[in-house]
């Protein structure tokens, strides 16, 4: 139901009005009255009324006055002035004042119960309108966040001008504008065999984090990787502190609810160029590197990093056992990592253990366990160790020659090994993309079908076949099957000259009016403008 707020000098008027109209009936319902402009704003502000209805000429304050005023505040509520007055004056100023209908009194009850029909149908128009856009915008949010993560791998990259920063954020609908900004980085994943129930935590506590930073305009949020996501904080230096903060704790707060979570979480150091954020990023993302050998701390920070240092080499011989150079950190990488961190995890890796490799000895231990804890991941991937090793340019000589050879024969040695990794899953992506497509084919035409239940049939989760998804085609899941229906939409518009009621249903949307909706924006015109187009 519908409110309504009247504003009436004379009391006859309004006591008439509100007594003699039956508001109910006519899908309304009076939520307040006043004499005046001025005693009315207070009360309209708080009951927050569709439809004003308000005399023009009262005293204190008059009714376009009020209405430029709500105009303003309310730009959604409805206008209506009445007036004694035939005056084209007071007409003109109305239409400037966004009122919608100017009635002359006397008003008859026919002639209101006309206005209020009018009204109450445009009204649901404009929300059945909002209805859809607002749907389609949840449904086209993950293609979203895949044109964001382009955005945002060419923006820390440094491929981009200052210029092309701006301009591409502006495509992309992102108001980048700010004095100073910020960056985080979190990861976050169910832990493993925790079964349905690690599983459904995870699903909650990502769905919570990306509502929270979604909900503030100080944040902007992307999909960094399968598990990754990352955060631009702009605003003013005390509002970035401020948010940054907030953005952390609430990291923490979500993920520390349950013991099913693997999470990790870094924020940056502040910048007062947007231009800057790539060296922001690159600095980040090494301390970031460090959760897969620090995995007992989920806050990641240099400071930690700095303090895993051994205090001497006297100290880290006199200490050493074999566990203390436990490859744990390597295998994670090689299982979870991306090829473009290699470069700061090994940096963030070795720089750990800084004093440990000044002494030959546990540098070539150190080094030597590296190798075979990738030769013996590349091994359980199908891959012989004589081809993974003959493709590498550095050899095990190279890393004597010092400190920066030490450092590019690692970082070569896991780039290879997560390429290698990359390339069999895509095989494997392949294959289940092929499925997933074929089962797609089959039921697009189909309102139920989803993002999980084509994930569910391909025996993968959601998370999972959205990135690749994205990732093969070029395009995101919710994308594909919007343009397949369309172009099924439009062979049976042109062929066998369906109506657009009929036509939705074969092509998988039980409300005609929001397939309308969708052809129209994808299009570039209605379906009725379409078929008639088509005629030969």
């Amino acid at each position: 139901m519908l409110k309504i707020f009247i504003v009436e000098d004379e009391s006859v008027i309004r006591d008439g009005l509100r007594d003699n109209i039956p508001w109910q009936d006519y899908g309304y319902e009076l939520v307040g009255e006043a004499s005046d402009g001025e005693m009315a704003l207070p009360m309209i502000r708080k009951s927050c009324p569709d439809l004003l209805l308000t005399d023009i000429k009262m005293p204190f304050m008059d009714g376009l006055t009020l209405c430029h005023i709500l105009g303003q505040e309310f730009p959604r509520m409805k206008l209506v002035v009445m007036s004694g007055y035939d005056d084209f004056e007071y007409a003109r100023r109305a239409i400037h004042e966004g009122v919608v209908q100017y009635m002359l009194k006397p008003i008859t009850r026919r002639s209101l119960r006309q206005m209020l029909d009018e009204i109450r149908e445009r009204i649901e128009r404009e929300q059945q309108k909002q209805s859809y856009q607002e749907r389609f915008q949840r449904e086209n949010r993950e293609y979203e966040r895949f044109q964001r993560r382009e955005y945002f791998e060419k923006l820390f990259s440094a491929q981009l001008s200052v210029e092309k920063m701006y301009e591409e954020a502006g495509r992309l609908s992102l108001d980048v504008s700010g004095p100073c900004y910020n960056l985080i980085l979190f990861s976050l994943s169910e832990q493993k065999n925790t079964g349905e129930r690690g599983r459904e935590r995870f699903l909650s506590a990502e769905g919570e984090l990306i509502r929270f930073f979604l909900r503030f305009p100080e944040y902007i949020l992307s999909k960094w990787n399968l598990n990754s996501y990352c955060v631009i904080v702009k605003g003013e230096a005390e509002i970035v502190s401020l948010y940054t903060e907030k953005g952390m704790e609430r990291i923490r707060e979500i993920c520390e609810a349950g013991q099913e979570l693997q999470w990790y979480a870094a924020a940056g150091k502040m910048t007062e160029r947007f231009s800057a954020l790539s060296d922001c990023f690159h600095a980040l993302n090494r301390v970031f590197a460090t959760r897969f050998f620090r995995t007992e701390q989920h806050i990641l920070t240099e400071e930690q990093l700095e303090c895993f240092r051994p205090a001497s080499e006297q100290e880290a011989l006199s200490g050493m056992k074999p566990q203390d150079f436990d490859t744990a950190a390597v295998q994670e990488f090689l299982e979870n990592g991306e090829a473009e961190e290699a470069a700061d995890f090994v940096r963030s890796y070795l720089r750990s253990l800084e004093k440990l490799l000044q002494s030959r000895m546990l540098r070539d231990y150190i080094v030597l366990g590296i190798r075979f804890a990738v030769l013996r991941y590349i091994e359980r991937l199908g891959v012989s160790q004589t081809d993974f090793t003959g493709a590498l340019r550095c050899g095990l000589q190279d890393f004597e020659k010092g400190e920066e050879a030490l450092r590019d024969y690692v970082e070569e040695l896991l780039t290879h090994a997560v390429e290698v990794r990359e390339r069999l899953r895509q095989k494997e992506n392949t294959r289940f993309l092929k499925q997933a497509l074929a089962y797609m084919e089959l039921h697009f035409t189909e309102e139920g079908l989803s993002l999980h239940s084509v994930a569910e049939h391909c025996g993968v989760s959601g998370s999972y076949l959205s990135t690749a998804f994205s990732r093969e085609m070029g395009e995101t899941f919710v994308e594909y099957v919007t343009r397949r229906r369309m172009e099924l939409a439009k062979r049976l518009l042109r062929e066998e000259r369906l109506h657009t009621a009929e036509c939705a249903a074969r092509v998988g949307y039980r409300d005609p009016h929001y397939f309308s909706f969708v052809f129209r924006r994808t299009q570039g015109m209605s379906a009725r403008d379409y078929r008639s187009s088509t005629v030969s």
